[in-house]
Parts: C-alpha cells; structure tokens; sequence
C-alpha cells in the first residue's frame, strides 16, 4: 500500500503532466474534494475541477513550499505559475486511506500575470 508521502508525490506528477484524468485516479471513488467553497464528489466531478484548474493554469509551473504529513494526514502550501496567470498562495489538506486520497480541502486564488 503506497504511503501518503508517495501518493501525493504521484499526485503532484501527474498535475505537473497537466493530466486531469491521471490526477483523479489517486482519488478514492467516493472521495469528497472542497475547493474555494464548492464540492465535487466521487472520482469523475474531481476530473474535471483539475480539468478546469489546468485550463486555467496552463502550462504551469507548480512548487510545494511547506508539506508536513502525519500518516495519513497531509498540509501542503504551494504556488504556481504559467505564462497567463499564477497562484501566488495555495493551500491544501488531504486525507489519505487505503493509498488513495479520500479527503481534500484547497484554497487559492488565480490571478493574471502580467
């Protein structure tokens, strides 16, 4: 079973791939992502809220600032930039069981840039 540490690390690839499909997969089929305030359920709605987050953001460059993991509880900050727009401060927290990510809460803000 992979740890959480390792399913975050293949999560992180696969944005960086910019592949939405492949990012959901590390999701559990019933997992429950929270982002800026809306809901998506179940593997399918969180591909394409990742679909929409790549439109949004492409090309981009992602860096993790802060991970601090505890067994199955993960806080990560991060930041990202394309050649349209960036995230000067994100933050999420997963929750990881089974190696699959049941749980995900994220806040940021994409902005232009200049």
């Amino acid at each position: 079973m992979p740890t959480t540490e390792q399913v975050l690390a293949s999560h992180e690839a696969a944005l960086g791939e910019q592949n939405a499909v492949k990012v959901s997969t590390h999701y559990a089929e019933n997992a429950v992502v929270i982002v800026n305030g809306d809901t998506y359920l179940g593997s399918r709605e969180i591909a394409l809220m990742y679909a929409k987050l790549i439109n949004d953001l492409p090309a981009a460059t992602w860096r993790t600032d802060v991970a601090v993991i505890h067994e199955d509880l993960a806080y990560v900050e991060w930041t990202c930039k394309s050649a349209t727009s960036k995230v000067e401060f994100g933050t999420d927290t997963f929750v990881v069981s089974n190696g699959l990510i049941t749980r995900q809460t994220a806040s940021f803000k994409i902005v232009a840039d200049n």
